[in-house]
């Protein structure tokens, strides 16, 4: 069997199956440490946008999502994104609700993402290693 067909077979399976326990693993480690960097960047006054930060966990087994929120859903806390993006009013209506944005939660995800680079590099080096081994340079 040519080196493509087999690649081709295999994908199909793959799509069957669920990513691998390491594979969710590392998101959840991610997830984690953008949320605790975001935190400590978060602004404070009185404490309730810091603790509405949160972990949510959607997708399917074949495809995990992790999103790392914060306010909303019945936290009291409905502000999050004016903080985060800022808020605009133009003049002559409602004064004084322009607010200057202050991020926490993207330079959280820039930052962590700089980080799992060199990482994901790594594993990305390692499975295509395997795929060449496998396939026998066929891919």
């Amino acid at each position: 069997m040519d080196p493509f067909r087999r690649f081709s077979r295999d994908l199909r399976r793959a799509a069957n199956n669920s990513v691998p326990t390491s594979t969710v693993s590392y998101l959840d480690l991610l997830a984690g440490r953008i949320l605790t960097n975001a935190k400590k960047r978060t602004p404070v006054r009185t404490g309730a946008l810091r603790r509405s930060g949160r972990i949510e966990s959607r997708g399917s087994k074949g495809a995990p999502v992790r999103i790392v929120s914060f306010g909303g859903q019945g936290t009291g806390v409905q502000y999050a994104a004016a903080v985060e993006f800022g808020r605009f009013a133009p003049v002559g209506r409602q004064r004084g609700s322009t607010t200057t944005p202050q991020p926490y939660l993207r330079p959280a995800l820039v930052e962590e993402m700089r980080r799992a680079r060199p990482a994901m590099k790594k594993i990305l080096n390692r499975n295509l290693q395997h795929l060449n081994k496998t396939y026998k340079g066929g891919i």
